[in-house]
């Protein structure tokens, strides 16, 4: 009886030995301060991050439309490409990875449409190509089975996204509430703690490089908006067009609003906050009166802090560096593991936006919300000020429950705080558009919410 032919079996190659022979490839497009910043947190932190994958990363291209005027780009490494133009990354067949970090937006977009068509994994920071094109860019990534990373829009090297979407993915959110610009935030800090005036505040934030020479972007309250967009979609699933947002920047506070604030046991901090109404969101972004006990109102200088309100799990908070290249970078480059992890998982491409089914993101009117406000007025000292104000707020259906003046101001431009008892937004606006025109009115009335927050 003859025997059955012997079969031999290689030995299976180790998920070590795999990983060890597998190299993923960066594509850096873009090398202006995020862009240089993630360049040099690899480089520092190479080593570390492969210990974690077990594989090699390797940054494979770079490209920048100034790249052969740079002389100060050593430091990157003689085998790593250079390209002026970001075609050429996205050709480069050494190319795992792409990481878009140019500034313009109609470029960027260009880019990032090119690299998911092209196969590529992509990584970008443009706050506001997610913003307006998140939920296309979502579709086009899953179509071409690769993934989306996008940590670094929100927050810089704070990991809320990541919460949210994973660590979060059981909860049900109430609200959502931030600062999410580092810029006003280290203004108004500066404002409250030295008494400085807005304008002394923001030259040393531009001194500082925490604002750009145009600031309009930051103080006027609209990149904040962009981050409380793509918050909204993360938090709630549904997708809201910023321009549908209410934004209101801070370029009217004044250091003697601190003062009244700190009387009343509040300060001020720019919030982006997107909350719960039924079946829509009321999503805004406005300075507002912050409870001197909140979580929010111990986040000081150029630091960012959200705020998560859960049904179940209660309120969790997250603080942390919102600008800068290099805390930027580690929020890319945390973008750039999860996507290798994937690769050497041979893993299908995940839903960056937390989402695979999404609902109409109709906005509540933030006129219908019910809440007490802070109303400073400046005027030209005269007899019957007082009595023509309540009388506007009663005609309103507005009650007063303090008034506070505090002494030492010149007659001729003399400021004045009334707090309102909770009432809805749209009646103190009402009421603001007749205050304006009473003519001992020496600048137009500022108004802010008291923040009811946890």
């Amino acid at each position: 009886m003859s025997r059955p032919p012997r079969i031999s079996f290689a030995a299976p190659e180790s998920p070590r030995s795999a990983r060890e022979r597998h190299t993923i490839g960066l594509g850096l497009i873009g090398l202006g301060t995020v862009g240089t910043g993630t360049a040099r947190v690899f480089v520092e932190h190479q080593h570390e991050i492969e210990r974690r994958l077990g594989c090699r990363l390797e940054l494979k291209h770079v490209c920048s439309r100034s790249i052969l005027k740079r002389r100060d780009l050593a430091w990157l490494g003689r085998d790593v490409k250079r390209a002026r133009d970001w075609r050429e990354v996205l050709r480069d067949p050494g190319v795992d990875v792409a990481i878009e970090l140019v500034g313009a937006p109609s470029t960027a977009l260009t880019i990032a449409r090119a690299a998911l068509q092209a196969g590529k994994h992509l990584v970008t920071a443009n706050k506001l190509l997610v913003a307006e094109h998140g939920r296309e860019l979502a579709e086009r990534s899953a179509q071409a089975r690769v993934n989306l990373g996008i940590e670094a829009c929100v927050a810089g090297g704070t990991p809320v996204l990541h919460a949210i979407r994973e660590g979060l993915a059981g909860e049900h959110f109430k609200a959502l509430f931030g600062i999410l610009n580092g810029t006003t935030n280290y203004i108004l800090t500066e404002m409250e703690q030295r008494g400085c005036s807005f304008r002394e505040a923001l030259a040393e934030a531009q001194a500082r490089g925490y604002a750009e020479p145009n600031p309009a972007l930051d103080v006027e309250g609209h990149d904040a908006r962009y981050k409380i967009a793509i918050l909204a979609m993360l938090g709630f699933g549904r997708s809201v067009r910023v321009r549908d947002i209410p934004v209101q920047g801070i370029t009217r506070i004044e250091q003697v609003d601190f003062a009244y604030a700190h009387k009343l046991r509040h300060t001020i901090r720019l919030i982006g906050a997107a909350q719960q109404r039924g079946e829509r969101l009321m999503v805004f972004v406005r300075p507002m009166m912050i409870p001197d006990a909140a979580q929010l109102a111990g986040v000081h200088g150029a630091t960012n802090g959200i705020l998560m309100v859960g049904s179940k799990g209660g309120n969790t908070m997250i603080t942390g560096r919102g600008a800068g290249g290099e805390a930027t970078g580690v929020a890319v480059l945390s973008d750039v593991v999860e996507i290798a992890r994937t690769i050497l998982a041979g893993g299908a491409s995940t839903s960056p936006l937390g989402y695979m089914h999404w609902r109409p993101g109709k906005l509540a009117p933030v006129g219908d919300n019910v809440v007490g406000a802070y109303l400073r007025l400046v005027v030209r000292d005269r007899p019957g000020i007082l009595s023509r104000v309540c009388t506007i707020l009663a005609r309103h259906g507005i009650n007063i429950d303090s008034v506070l003046q505090e002494p030492g101001h010149s007659k001729s431009r003399l400021p004045f705080v009334m707090t309102l008892e909770p009432t809805r937004e749209e009646r103190v606006a009402g009421a603001v558009r007749d205050i304006r025109r009473l003519p001992f009115l020496a600048a137009p009335p500022l108004t802010m919410p008291f923040a009811e927050l946890p």
